[in-house]
């Protein structure tokens, strides 16, 4: 009984979809931000000053976000060795698909659905195979 109550209770990936930032807009530019997928998919930035975007797989139970992170990038697309590693962190939901959640006591506000559509904001060679990205321009 109390599995099949923990499962209800978790996140859907339809209420986590979106792009979530650390602050309620992006007019100072972006804080540490969120991009999850339905898929399971997820991309996280901790800062641009980093400028390193952590990808892999998510998942949620009742209290808690897990992240499998696979790879990481840097803005401009190139690869970091970064290894793999699980993350867990302890998920709050104070609105899920239309305002904030809070992770490890840190809040974050979704500013958009389509995490393709906002990550392309910050990445615009995002998704693109290391050819593609040497012959693509902003300035075309």
């Amino acid at each position: 009984m109390m599995l099949f109550l923990a499962a209800l209770l978790a996140m859907t990936p339809a209420e986590l979809e979106g792009f979530w930032n650390s602050e309620p807009d992006v007019s100072d530019g972006y804080g540490s931000c969120y991009f999850f997928w339905e898929t399971g998919e997820y991309a996280f930035l901790r800062s641009i000053n980093e400028g390193i975007v952590y990808t892999g797989e998510w998942y949620s139970t009742a209290d808690e976000l897990v992240l499998n992170r696979r790879e990481a990038v840097r803005l401009d697309g190139s690869p970091v060795d970064m290894g793999m590693r699980e993350i867990s962190m302890v998920l709050t939901e104070t609105g899920g698909k239309n305002g904030r959640i809070f992770l490890d006591g840190d809040a974050f506000y979704r500013l958009g659905d389509d995490p393709d559509l906002e990550i392309l904001s910050l990445m615009p060679a995002w998704g693109m195979s290391p050819g593609e990205r040497d012959a693509f321009s902003t300035y075309d």
